[in-house]
């Protein structure tokens, strides 16, 4: 709530108190409310009675006392008596009580909604200051991630470099020499290996080696060396 909404209500309460109290004191000692000084000019005066006039055959009037026209200042307050009844007076303190009560109602559940709302601002302050470190921790981890990638699959390349070398290598091997020999040291490889031997050479010498494996294994290189083949086209 705003502290110079809050402050003026407290103000305006206690004047507002502090007037029903003054009020009610001035008319427990018997003040009109005209004649309260400070507040007697918001209440209108009553009419004063006619006055009847004197025959002459009458009795002579009593003396009649001065009539004070004047104000009444705050000492008089004391000296009067009150016209009100206690019940009267009762129901006015009553209702000075009531609203005084009201007020503090009031004003408590507006101190009670600020709290409300302070509560629920820290609560959305700190999910969403979590939330921003969750995404800073996915994002971070997400980098980390690509970058293990990234070298897994240089590792797999330069892996599949060494490996295509070390066939490639091999192959010169039986690149060369007699076929019948060359082919009988293929046959101790297995269909897979012979075919990646076979692959690092021209496909007339591929064919001599493979002629030369003997006949029970001929067909098993022969698909091997074919597969091999097609999955490299």
């Amino acid at each position: 709530m705003n502290k110079g909404l809050k402050t003026g209500l407290i103000a305006g309460g206690g004047l507002l108190g502090f007037t029903f109290a003054y009020v009610a004191f001035a008319l427990v000692l018997g003040v009109q409310p005209h004649d309260i000084p400070l507040v007697g000019k918001a209440f209108p005066a009553p009419a004063e009675p006619k006055q009847e006039t004197q025959v002459a055959s009458a009795p002579a009037p009593e003396p009649v006392l001065e009539v004070r026209t004047a104000s009444l200042g705050l000492l008089d307050v004391f000296q009067i008596e009150s016209p009100y009844s206690s019940k009267e007076l009762e129901q006015l303190v009553g209702d000075l009580k009531r609203k005084s009560k009201e007020y503090d109602e009031r004003l408590a559940e507006l101190g009670e909604r600020e709290r409300r709302s302070a509560e629920r601002a820290e609560f959305l302050d700190e999910q969403y200051a979590q939330l921003q470190r969750l995404r800073t921790g996915l994002e971070e981890w997400e980098n980390e991630l690509q970058q293990r990638q990234v070298e897994v699959q240089r590792d797999e390349r330069a892996r599949a470099e060494r490996e295509a070398e070390s066939w490639a290598k091999l192959g010169k091997l039986f690149s060369e020499g007699d076929a019948a020999e060359q082919g009988k040291r293929l046959a101790a490889y297995t269909p897979e290996e012979a075919a990646r031997v076979l692959q690092s050479m021209k496909p007339a010498r591929a064919k001599e080696l493979l002629d030369n494996v003997g006949a029970d294994k001929w067909k098993e290189f022969a698909d091997a060396y074919r597969m091999a083949d097609d999955g490299e086209n």
